[in-house]
């Protein structure tokens, strides 16, 4: 029994070790894609740029912080394709639409065709709907459909990442989709601008590091896919009852392709300036995150106290050990919080944030609390509420309409 109880105390060092090693080495594979070569078709198509024809879309809902300049952020951005982009908005009634109007005149006057299109989206899921109303309504012919959500700013990126991986003449082979991952510059208006930020930007849950850890994923925030792809796996018409629809979109590409590999992670981040959320809204943003994976990747809802927030339950675990094998535990809690740390210090320098060692504490501290409280309440109904919707997720990942 003694030899047992010694065992079992040396489980939260196992543990420790574990997450250190899964960290380390999430941080040296986005070290190793921020160089370009890392993308698996970087190098540049051998047709030429400009032979591409570029759909922009950007679906907007509402007068978000800082709208005026991520929408018109479009003509600082390196595009060397031909491209049109097109704001969607519900109706002329929303308060997205004089910015997005005055936006789209900008653009025109920078040269970029632009326009905004009234899409009176009314399925489940709002964005997949008017993504599948700009795209349904297109005469122009196009290769690629690039996605940037409104709160995107695209300033200073370069978009080419994503939109020469998708050529034809691409190599090794085109890919069906590129996304960028996300990440919150803006600075911190509210607790909860600044918990969002510590997720995203201070825990292995930050997606510059997340996407070297799962090469199925595909983070709407900004992302392309080239046209034949997106038709073949059903167009963004067959995403509106899903609430991850761009996991969704990403799991139809794989399984039509039956190959890993035909979606990338680009070597540059998607900017967010979004701003002004209260902690719950936070919190309930995340719970649907993991909502859907509950729904669509059930398997790795493990992952999320395994890796996401091990620390304080390592430490835990650690405490009540600490009486049988003082010295592991010591041990695990050392590793645990060292390795935690070290993912939050470099998941803010990939979000372009200088984060000193307590900073970057704090942000690891609160970023766990929150990925805690967003796991428990996942776990605890399938019910969530969603642009002013109430719709709860079936099996399947499906939004039904959900009694009041």
């Amino acid at each position: 029994m003694s030899a047992l109880l010694q065992a079992a105390a040396c489980l939260p060092l196992a543990w420790a070790f574990a997450v250190a090693s899964v960290s380390a080495e999430a941080i040296r594979r986005a070290a190793r894609r921020r160089a370009p070569a890392a993308l698996p078709s970087g190098e540049a198509p051998a047709a030429a740029p400009g032979a591409l024809r570029v759909l922009v879309v950007r679906p907007c809902a509402g007068p978000e912080p800082h709208l005026e300049r991520t929408l018109r952020s479009l003509a600082g951005a390196r595009l060397s394709a031909a491209a049109r982009c097109v704001f969607a908005v519900a109706d002329a009634g929303d308060g997205a639409f004089p910015v997005a109007s005055a936006a789209a005149a900008a653009l025109r006057a920078a040269g970029i065709p632009a326009e905004v299109a009234l899409t009176a989206a009314a399925a489940p899921n709002r964005k997949a709907a008017q993504l599948a109303a700009v795209v349904a309504r297109e005469t122009a012919p196009f290769d690629v459909v690039l996605v940037a959500d409104s709160d995107v700013d695209l300033a200073g990126l370069d978009l080419d990442a994503l939109v020469h991986p998708l050529a034809d003449g691409a190599r090794p082979a085109p890919l069906d989709a590129v996304w960028a991952p996300p990440v919150e510059v803006a600075p911190a208006a509210s607790l909860g601008d600044r918990a969002s930020a510590a997720v995203l930007g201070g825990s292995l849950h930050a997606f510059p590091l997340l996407a070297g850890l799962d090469p199925r994923g595909l983070v709407g925030k900004l992302f392309a896919v080239r046209a034949p792809s997106l038709a073949a796996a059903g167009g963004f018409a067959a995403l509106t009852a899903h609430l991850g629809e761009d996991m969704e979109l990403s799991r139809r590409l794989l399984a039509r392709r039956g190959a890993r590999g035909s979606i990338a992670a680009a070597p540059l981040v998607a900017p967010s300036l979004a701003a002004g959320r209260a902690l719950r809204d936070v919190i309930a943003r995340y719970a649907r995150w993991i909502t859907v994976i509950r729904a669509q990747r059930p398997a790795l809802l493990a992952s999320y106290p395994a890796l996401f927030f091990a620390t304080p339950l390592i430490a835990a675990l650690a405490l009540l050990a600490a009486p049988i094998a003082p010295a592991p535990a010591a041990a695990a809690v050392a590793i645990a919080v060292a390795s935690r740390v070290a993912v939050a210090a470099f998941a803010a320098r990939m979000a372009g944030r200088r984060a000193s060692l307590l900073a970057a504490a704090a942000d690891a501290c609160l970023a766990d609390l929150v990925l805690g409280a967003a796991f428990l309440r996942a776990l605890s109904t399938r019910t969530v509420v969603w642009r002013s919707g109430r719709f709860t997720i079936d099996r399947r990942g499906l939004l039904r309409k959900a009694e009041a």
